[in-house]
């Protein structure tokens, strides 16, 4: 699934984000960067219709995301938050089960087949042995990677995630990139995220987007983009890039 922008504008109080042109592409992980009150998060949530956008201004395959009704765009994106707080204490398989809402009709309880793909969903992050768990009982990193499992049991096309990656260890860290990856590649996602750590970004990356103020500083593959005078540009702060076995890292 393709997701293109044009011309988007969003207004806040005192902030305005303004993008003219960009695309993301099927079996592509895009990773949004900039520094903090850059607009990411705003960007994140009008590309996944949680914000209002005026009409012609994002387009999936072709279809304005304004004419989706809520229950179609369910259908075709996926959002997942930086953090999720449940009211009930649902068990794991339970909480991702809530992916197939917009599958089923109205007051209709999951099927068998909506139980199979939760726990398909659960096994593709390996966390088949977590089904019965209680919700509450998850560590933040835990909770992260069920969220994700909840978006894979929409089996939507498209998966957006704000901040995947926030308050994780190295091992969560790598856990859940590696899993965005492997969405794209070997399940034909069109996978975007945005991301505070540059490392991570410029090590997962397919396409990456800069952003600072509300505008769209640069975008493309890392190897063709990325400068040291790109990154002290966008975070006003001097960075040094080092190669070393084929890999770039960020010194600041």
């Amino acid at each position: 699934m393709s997701l293109r922008v044009r011309n988007l504008v969003f207004r806040y109080r005192a902030f305005e984000l303004r993008v003219g042109g960009l695309a993301f592409e099927e079996s592509r992980l895009t990773v949004i960067v900039g520094p903090n009150g850059a607009g990411k998060t705003t960007f994140l949530k009008c590309l996944a219709g949680l914000l209002p956008v005026p009409k012609g201004a994002i387009d999936l395959d072709g279809r304005d995301l304004v004419s989706l009704g809520e229950p179609e765009r369910a259908r075709r994106l996926a959002f997942v938050p930086q953090e999720h707080g449940a009211a009930f204490n649902y068990s794991v398989l339970d909480f991702v089960l809530m992916g197939r809402t917009a599958h089923l009709p109205l007051f209709a309880s999951p099927s068998a087949e909506d139980v199979r793909i939760a726990e398909e969903a659960l096994s593709f992050v390996g966390f088949s042995a977590y089904a019965s768990r209680p919700h509450f009982q998850l560590s933040s990193g835990e909770r992260r990677m069920v969220l994700i499992a909840r978006a894979l049991a929409q089996q939507t096309d498209l998966l957006v995630l704000d901040e995947p990656t926030t308050f994780l260890d190295p091992r969560h860290e790598a856990e859940v990139m590696d899993l965005a990856r492997k969405l794209a590649a070997e399940r034909r996602k069109t996978v975007v995220m945005t991301l505070h750590n540059l490392d991570l970004a410029v090590r997962s990356a397919d396409e990456m987007v800069f952003m600072k103020n509300g505008r769209v500083v640069s975008s493309g593959r890392p190897e063709d983009v990325l400068t040291e005078n790109l990154l002290t540009r966008v975070y006003d702060f001097p960075m040094t890039l080092f190669r070393l076995e084929g890999r770039t890292f960020v010194l600041r």
